[in-house]
């Protein structure tokens, strides 16, 4: 598949906010669990509470593993994603990911700070690409 195809293709995945898998390693354990992932274009965001263990496993070990995208009755095209991860306390940062999403619950974010995640892609894999490949294809920004 030509490089722009698979641009094409990733950029269409990220552009709509959906839940995802992201994985860390914490104490030499692994941790998944599922966010809700909305993108800038290249870079994905999550908010979480400040006072969720992710923000100590990501200060501990910045790399995560996130798949998105991935719907099993669909067949669709997914990402599987290794990314560098900051937690990000800027507030026009954390009013932007807020304004992106269709529901609020007001009383979490009276009750507790909330932050953003930012993942920052070292290496896209586009899966199943609709059958338009026989393996996957990667885009590597770490070179």
């Amino acid at each position: 598949m030509e490089r722009e195809k698979i641009i094409e293709e990733v950029e269409s995945i990220l552009k709509v906010p959906q839940p995802g898998i992201m994985s860390t390693a914490y104490g030499n354990l692994p941790h998944s669990r599922y966010m809700m992932f909305h993108s800038d274009g290249r870079n994905l965001y999550a908010e979480t509470s400040a006072a969720s263990v992710d923000v100590d496993e990501i200060r501990e070990n910045n790399l995560a593993y996130i798949i998105l995208g991935y719907d099993a009755e669909a067949e669709s095209s997914y990402l599987e994603m290794l990314a560098e991860t900051e937690v990000v306390m800027n507030q026009v940062t954390i009013d932007w990911l807020w304004d992106q999403q269709d529901h609020h619950d007001l009383d979490v974010l009276e009750e507790e700070v909330m932050i953003v995640l930012k993942f920052i892609p070292g290496q896209i894999k586009l899966m199943n690409a609709n059958d338009a490949i026989d393996q996957p294809e990667v885009l590597d920004f770490t070179r």
